[in-house]
């Protein structure tokens, strides 16, 4: 690595031996990871086979499930002594702060009430509403609105970069709207090369979860 401007070195070529990652580094991320990864398993923890950031442990009836996103961590269980003495070894080994009970975790929201939990989006979809200007538009009923071929040369969107980019945080809303997921999977469908016309669709999609920008899933809580 060459040393930054101002910083004088006496002597030759000098090698500087890292204490620790720096974020920024195309490897950073991945040596973080690894040592997690490592640190887990040690305690018994294994990759699940359908999602590689989740860590599962179980012993008999005890299951304690860790979500991993760069260095955010989501743990749950059936075993709060459980939980609570992997929390203890992971503050040991890496100095955690605990954040509580799961409120926000990448733009979902939690909510616990008497008897059951609410899983939404409504932030991430309110934000969504601002930034493509249809805060102030009437909202619909139908997650898909009228469409027209619109392939002509005249009618291609002239900047696709938005279009993409609404598309994509729309795909990523189906995680608590599936009401949503036909409209988005047909969008996502054009996405080399959109229309005016699916540029209006899109924001037709938009409109219509501005109809409940707070639905989502619903779980029952258990007797």
């Amino acid at each position: 690595m060459k040393p930054p401007q101002g910083l004088l070195i006496s002597s030759g070529n000098i090698v500087c031996k890292l204490q620790k990652s720096l974020y920024g580094l195309k490897q950073a991320s991945r040596q973080w990871y690894a040592k997690l990864s490592d640190t887990l398993r040690s305690v018994g923890s294994q990759h699940s086979k359908n999602d590689y950031s989740l860590f599962c442990k179980q012993q008999g009836s005890c299951i304690i499930l860790l979500a991993v996103y760069v260095d955010d961590i989501v743990v749950t269980g059936n075993n709060p002594d459980e939980i609570n003495a992997l929390k203890a070894f992971l503050d040991n080994k890496f100095k955690i702060k605990d954040l509580g009970e799961l409120n926000y975790f990448l733009g979902m929201e939690v909510t616990k009430l008497p008897t059951r939990m609410a899983l939404t989006q409504k932030k991430f979809a309110l934000v969504l509403l601002k930034e493509f200007q249809c805060d102030s538009l009437p909202s619909t009923s139908c997650p898909l609105g009228p469409l027209t071929k619109g392939d002509t040369a005249e009618d291609q969107l002239a900047d696709v970069t938005s279009y993409r980019k609404l598309v994509g945080k729309l795909n990523y809303l189906t995680n608590t709207r599936p009401d949503i997921a036909f409209a988005v999977q047909y969008l996502s469908q054009f996405l080399q090369a959109p229309t005016n016309s699916q540029w209006t669709a899109a924001l037709h999609t938009l409109r219509y979860i501005k109809k409940d920008p707070s639905q989502g899933f619903f779980f029952q809580q258990q007797q």
